[in-house]
């Protein structure tokens, strides 16, 4: 509870910052990058090592083909030093909640989203586009990698179930053949 009010305060102040410098879509793809990313254990292993320093840990950021704001790279050193760094999903969603609502779209869902590999932003804009059509209201999402589906997507949007992975197609052919 008190690690969601904490989360809720830093994205609040954190997008009332990104407002101030006209920044506030830059940042929430940024926020989105840097929690896709760290879901790969090998980075996130890397960002928590507290001997490397920033510069370091954001070139592994460039390697992956994103470079980060100052204002992001600030932000991720300050989750570490608090050890923190779990809080940056729930800060993520509540930022995008912010902006939503800046933006007059109020009642947004959620849909909670399991791939194989971090969603890039074309993907993750046209799949967000429609959800929106089938919701039938803004919809969030909430990404999440798990590469024991080995492909496809799971997507949680409030009581559905879209089970798209291949590995639930595997299991579904392997039933069928005994």
């Amino acid at each position: 509870m008190a690690s969601s009010i904490y989360a809720n305060d830093m994205a609040k102040s954190l997008f009332e910052a990104a407002l101030k410098k006209g920044e506030a879509v830059k940042w929430l793809r940024e926020l989105r990058l840097a929690s896709d990313l760290l879901k790969d254990s090998a980075l996130a292993e890397l960002i928590q090592k507290k001997d490397v320093p920033i510069k370091d840990k954001a070139r592994e950021f460039e390697k992956r083909g994103n470079k980060l704001s100052d204002e992001m790279l600030n932000l991720l050193s300050m989750l570490l030093e608090k050890d923190k760094l779990d809080l940056l999903d729930p800060l993520t969603v509540e930022y995008q909640r912010l902006l939503d609502q800046h933006h007059g779209i109020e009642g947004s869902q959620i849909a909670y989203v399991t791939t194989a590999i971090p969603l890039d932003e074309t993907t993750r804009l046209e799949l967000g586009e429609r959800l929106t059509k089938m919701a039938g209201k803004p919809v969030v999402i909430k990404s999440k990698v798990d590469p024991e589906i080995l492909g496809g997507m799971i997507i949680r949007l409030g009581d559905k179930l879209i089970d798209g992975s291949v590995r639930s197609k595997l299991q579904t052919i392997s039933k069928e053949l005994v």
